[in-house]
């Protein structure tokens, strides 16, 4: 009779040990379910937190502060590509909030940089041509401004789907003769000079050096919008940032520039041109 109610004591007591092992267990596991349910729920806080402060950013960004009550518009121009850097030109441009105008060379635009060309236009940038070899020899001396430039018009008018009207004579439109002047304008092609060079060349290894240089330059600028010359380089690349927010802090607001905008600018001071 003992040696029965021992075994029912034992098995008692395995039961009770049992059963407070098995409280302590679920209880555990709940708290371990709470921890994580607060984890996901502090991660998704944060998560909201930084979406609204970028989107406060991006807010402050494309609104640049008007400089005497009205907002001004400049133009950033880079040319000479593509290049291995179009790609992250074009990213740190969205980045930015900002956007440029490309005038491209023909003869670089090789089958990996057609992409990167497609992409500046759906990002809302503009771009023209820069004609086929940058020679200026042949430009002028040859007479193959003409030819180069619809050859390279047609060229990205297939790349982006559209025809592609805008130009930019390399080494600017003074070399032109009359009869290059009026058949520019009697295939409808708009030409765009500049009325700032970054001088990015002699600032070489020195993105900051076109930073400060563009940003004296704009500091002429009331009555006329500045347009912006630099070149399709890894300076360029890096001085993206503090050279979009140089610009804003001028007042002014960067904007591609396309074939039919109404402001002209070219060295021949043709306003149909």
């Amino acid at each position: 009779m003992n040696k029965k109610v021992m075994i029912m004591a034992s098995i008692g007591l395995v039961l009770v040990c049992l059963g407070i092992g098995g409280g302590l267990f679920f209880t555990q596991q709940q708290k371990e379910q709470q921890a994580e349910q607060s984890q996901k729920k502090s991660l998704a806080a944060q998560k909201e937190k930084e979406a609204a402060e970028m989107k406060k950013k991006e807010a402050t960004a494309e609104k640049p502060k008007p400089v005497d009550g009205k907002q001004k518009i400049a133009y950033l121009t880079i040319d000479d590509g593509p290049t291995q850097y179009l790609s992250k030109i074009l990213a740190a441009l969205k980045k930015e909030n900002a956007r440029a105008t490309f005038f491209f060379v023909g003869n670089n635009i090789k089958n990996e940089y057609k992409a990167g060309i497609k992409q500046a236009v759906q990002d809302g940038n503009s771009v023209g041509a820069h004609s086929m070899t940058h020679d200026s020899k042949k430009l002028y001396k040859q007479g193959q401004f003409i030819p180069e430039m619809e050859q390279t018009s047609e060229l990205l008018s297939g790349i982006v789907g559209k025809k592609i009207g805008l130009i930019r004579a390399p080494y600017g439109s003074t070399y032109l003769n009359k009869e290059q002047v009026q058949k520019a304008k009697a295939d409808k092609f708009r030409l765009l000079d500049w009325n700032i060079d970054s001088n990015d060349w002699k600032h070489k290894g020195k993105p900051q050096g076109i930073v400060d240089f563009v940003n004296r330059e704009l500091d002429g600028f009331h009555k006329i919008s500045p347009v912006i010359l630099v070149h399709e380089t890894k300076d360029t690349l890096d001085a993206i940032p503090a050279l979009v927010k140089a610009i804003r802090a001028k007042g002014f607001q960067l904007e591609p520039y396309f074939e039919d905008n109404d402001f002209h600018l070219n060295f021949k001071k043709d306003p149909d041109l």
